[in-house]
């Protein structure tokens, strides 16, 4: 059960991150195509942040790698993040979600992977019951 209320947790919050920084930055983040809404560009493109960040979570995971919370866990996912977020934007016209330029995959990046670390403390707090 907890790997499932993680990967909705952090699902949420990148739907969060994208809806909002294109709500408040309307002209570098693009939200919506000819098919979808800016809601449902945001549902779509936030499902396939997550599925990435997930898939390379458990890429390096299965490598032996062991997580310590620590500086170098924040930088692999801010670097994970950021390709992902590139990447969503490179399909703009099929997922709806598009970016001016790279430094805004950087910033996404950082600003979806406090997110997801926020999510993360909060779904394992919660689920190792500690309150």
């Amino acid at each position: 059960m907890y790997n499932h209320v993680l990967y909705l947790a952090y699902w949420f919050v990148n739907f969060l991150v994208f809806y909002l920084v294109s709500r408040i930055i309307p002209s570098d983040i693009v939200l919506g195509n000819w098919k979808f809404t800016a809601i449902e560009a945001a549902i779509y493109s936030s499902f396939w942040l997550t599925v990435l960040v997930w898939t390379a979570w458990d890429f390096i995971y299965s490598r032996g790698v062991k997580f310590d919370g620590g500086v170098v866990t924040l930088i692999y996912f801010w670097i994970v993040n950021t390709l992902g977020v590139w990447l969503i934007a490179r399909f703009a016209h099929i997922l709806g979600f598009g970016i001016t330029g790279w430094i805004w995959a950087v910033i996404l990046g950082a600003v979806a992977n406090l997110s997801q670390r926020a999510a993360w403390l909060l779904v394992t707090k919660k689920e190792l019951g500690r309150t």
